[in-house]
């Protein structure tokens, strides 16, 4: 019994020995795991603090990444925007922001123009300008540069008591000018109403399959654009070391791809279908039927894409992202089946056609592939206002 109690304690002690070596490597390697995932966390850290340090003593102050500064940026253009049940994405009434460069801001009414009572004044004749961004001239510096701003100071200098009311709106189409005039502009009783659309207009007409109501290809799109879907950062996007690796290995990431809506898996359309163009008319028949209802009259100005040629990727990609159904060229050449549409409503006395001298104007008149320049933004101003002066003064 002796011996066979000491046999059991000797395998015991064996099992013990062999199964404590047998587990010394696994532990091993996982304290050199944690060892060196320490070492790389701190030099990381370390790397990082070194470049913030660096950079400040270099500016002066504390930097950030590009992908930090314009996810700053974008977030404070949002500060404009809200969510709407019926258009989709509408005024922040009353908000005031200054980003990417340019100031914007909306009074309490929900338009791009200076603060004044809905009702309008005896004696004052009041114009209201729809459309989109080119509209809203989204690039303007601030709002005073606009072109409905601009449009009434040439106006008023001529000796008009004119009002222009700017209700552009980033993304809308001419189904959004429609809803806002159906529920909202007509309460500001305008005399006329200057419509300056089309562009928008091709992004759900390309879509396939085409949507009369535009929800698909449109609304999702908007959304994405103005910021709404916008994800927070992630660490390695605020990390200026990472950011000084890329720019070394020549690799620099355009933050704006982080909201540019993603081309969507569709065939590009080498042509809008008819339908897309009778929906746009009928959209139009709809809002010259509306204004006609309160007496207002309608000047109808076609537009235009420009693909500049300094600029020609940058203007090609931003019509890509923005135009995802139609190659850039193509867009050019469908835009002008809805102008054409649009001249088709023209009728004396109530509906006036007005077509700028896009083709003696030059690539500096555009800050991008639709929107004005300062330039742009001011022969604009002029034309609308040679062609509206006289008859401001019709009975």
């Amino acid at each position: 019994m002796k011996k066979t109690g000491e046999h059991t304690r000797r395998t015991s002690a064996t099992r013990r020995k062999n199964g404590s070596s047998a587990t010394r490597p696994t532990r091993k390697l996982l304290i050199d795991g944690l060892l060196v995932s320490t070492l790389a966390l701190f030099l990381l850290l370390a790397g990082e603090a070194t470049v913030r340090v660096v950079k400040r003593a270099q500016g002066g102050g504390w930097e950030a990444t590009r992908a930090s500064r314009f996810y700053g940026e974008i977030t404070t253009a949002l500060g404009l925007y809200r969510k709407h049940p019926y258009l989709n994405v509408a005024p922040r009434e009353g908000a005031r922001v200054e980003a990417f460069g340019r100031q914007a801001s909306f009074n309490s009414l929900g338009y791009r123009s200076p603060v004044r009572p809905r009702t309008k004044p005896e004696g004052v004749i009041r114009v209201l300008c729809v459309g989109g961004s080119t509209t809203f001239d989204i690039l303007a510096a601030n709002d005073q540069a606009s072109w409905p701003w601009l449009l009434e100071r040439i106006l008023v200098e001529g000796g008009h008591p004119v009002e222009v009311w700017n209700a552009g709106f980033p993304g809308w189409t001419s189904q959004e000018n429609l809803i806002s005039l159906a529920i909202r502009d007509r309460d500001l009783q305008p005399d006329w109403i200057v419509v300056f659309q089309g562009i928008n207009d091709l992004q759900p007409a390309s879509h396939v399959p085409f949507d009369r109501q535009y929800e698909n290809g449109h609304a999702d799109i908007a959304h994405r654009t103005l910021g709404f879907d916008l994800e927070p950062l992630a660490w390695h996007q605020r990390s200026l070391l990472l950011e000084f690796l890329r720019d070394a290995l020549g690799d620099q990431t355009n933050p704006w791809d982080r909201v540019r809506p993603a081309s969507p898996n569709q065939p590009i359309q080498s042509v809008v279908p008819p339908a897309a163009v009778a929906v746009f008319e009928r959209n139009l028949r709809s809002i010259i039927a509306l204004g006609r209802q309160h007496e207002a009259r309608i000047l109808i100005v076609p537009q235009s894409i420009r693909l500049r040629v300094e600029y020609l990727a940058d203007d090609r990609s931003l019509l890509a992202q923005w135009i995802p159904g139609l190659a850039p060229e193509v867009a050019v050449a469908e835009l002008e089946k809805l102008n054409l549409a649009g001249e088709s409503l023209a009728v004396p006395g109530w509906v006036l056609h007005v077509a700028p001298p896009y083709q003696a104007w030059d690539d500096a008149d555009w800050d991008d592939a639709m929107h004005f320049s300062a330039d742009g933004s001011r022969r604009l101003a002029r034309l609308l206002a040679e062609a509206l002066a006289p008859r401001l003064v019709e009975p």
